[in-house]
């Protein structure tokens, strides 16, 4: 069996790291607090913002560098809570695997649409059916035809609207030529 002052000892141990973590937490939170009046208040009085704006730059550049450096400081007392927890690695390989997976999704949604379009521009390209200053009618669109790109077309109706039509829906509906006004 295992001996009542092991169990203990690594009871203690535990106490100890979760009591030194959560101090080096606090700690690090009132150092990011206080750093951050003390940058603005130091920048506010050189008059960084007033200096920029002389160059014209408009931005709040004493609250943003106040507040970068303080999230920075946060972000050091964080690793070394979870370092002190012995649990850093992990929690920084789980982040990281979260963030490379949000960054491939929002890649993937993002491209959805566009790989359609550009493909209905290629077939819209060779079979050549619409070109610049046609007439046209799809769905309950009815214009002529200004510009044709690689992901929209741009068609003009008779009250002078600008309407960009994704180049993927000439493929999926029907569409009519009303009159072949221009041949480009």
């Amino acid at each position: 069996m295992v001996e009542t002052s092991t169990i203990l000892g690594i009871a203690e141990s535990y106490i100890y790291k979760i009591i030194l973590s959560t101090i080096i937490l606090l700690v690090g939170f009132i150092l990011g607090i206080l750093a951050k009046k003390f940058i603005y208040r130091l920048l506010k009085e050189i008059e960084l913002n007033t200096i920029l704006k002389v160059i014209g730059i408009r931005s709040d550049l004493e609250k943003w560098i106040s507040s970068i450096i303080s999230y920075l400081i946060y972000f050091i007392t964080i690793i070394f809570f979870l370092e002190q927890l012995q649990i850093a690695s992990i929690v920084l390989y789980l982040i990281a695997g979260g963030i490379l997976t949000l960054l491939i999704l929002t890649f993937i949604v993002g491209i959805k649409d566009i790989i359609p379009n550009f493909v209905a521009w290629m077939i819209i390209q060779k079979k050549k059916h619409l070109k610049i200053g046609m007439e046209i009618e799809i769905k309950e669109i009815v214009g002529e035809i200004e510009k044709i790109g690689c992901l929209e077309t741009e068609i003009r109706t008779k009250h002078d609207d600008v309407l960009y039509i994704p180049n993927s829906l000439f493929l999926k509906s029907k569409f009519k030529i009303k009159s072949n006004n221009k041949q480009n």
